[in-house]
């Protein structure tokens, strides 16, 4: 989109006309509803265009009424600026993780592809000081809730560990994660160096 477009549609957004949508979003206390456009909606997403059509869509006084308790409002005020005007902008106030499930879950795969690295550089983070369980159950919550997405799991598999050295106190809570019967079992871990004294460095993505 070009930057009047963009203006335009962000207009449209924060003042809506002729608007045939009501999406609530959230859970109580914290709900909030947006007034949207289908033929937006449609054309920018997969998941809304087989949502928002006729044989699935509840309607309400003339408006088509959609739920979606399950991502909150700020999330979703992210991803419906994005849709409206292509512009991904969260200035570090929401999680990053919640925004790549919910992204996930509706087909926003460029917004996925950005929140990608930063995910895997966290991770790396815990690794590299070698609070392994906290680095593993973070891969678990990601891979959890990504069930949308096969690729998006393939993609979080194939993540490589930093070479790094495991000192004896630790070697306890890397055994723990990896007698645990989960989708952590088919992580790469080849390059965990148990007893080395060397400590490789590592490049995060930039």
């Amino acid at each position: 989109m070009n930057n009047e477009t963009n203006q335009n549609f962000s207009n449209l957004l924060e003042n809506p006309k002729d608007f045939d949508v009501k999406i609530k979003v959230g859970e109580n206390p914290n709900i909030k509803e947006f007034k949207v456009h289908s033929i937006i909606l449609s054309a920018r997403s997969d998941y809304f265009k087989a949502a928002l059509c006729s044989r699935w869509a509840k309607r309400e006084d003339g408006f088509i009424v959609f739920d979606k308790p399950n991502i909150s409002p700020l999330v979703f005020e992210i991803l419906i600026n994005y849709i409206y005007t292509g512009t991904f902008s969260n200035n570090n106030e929401v999680s990053l993780l919640d925004i790549f499930i919910a992204a996930d879950e509706i087909g926003l795969v460029e917004i996925s592809q950005q929140i990608k690295k930063p995910l895997k550089n966290e991770v790396l983070g815990y690794v590299w000081q070698n609070k392994f369980l906290k680095a593993f159950e973070f891969c678990e919550e990601i891979l959890e809730n990504i069930p949308h997405s096969v690729e998006g799991q393939k993609s979080a598999l194939s993540w490589r560990f930093p070479s790094i050295r495991v000192e004896s106190e630790d070697i306890n809570e890397l055994s723990k994660i990896l007698c645990k019967e989960t989708t952590l079992t088919s992580l790469d871990l080849s390059n965990l160096n148990i007893g080395s004294r060397v400590k490789a460095g590592v490049k995060k993505d930039e």
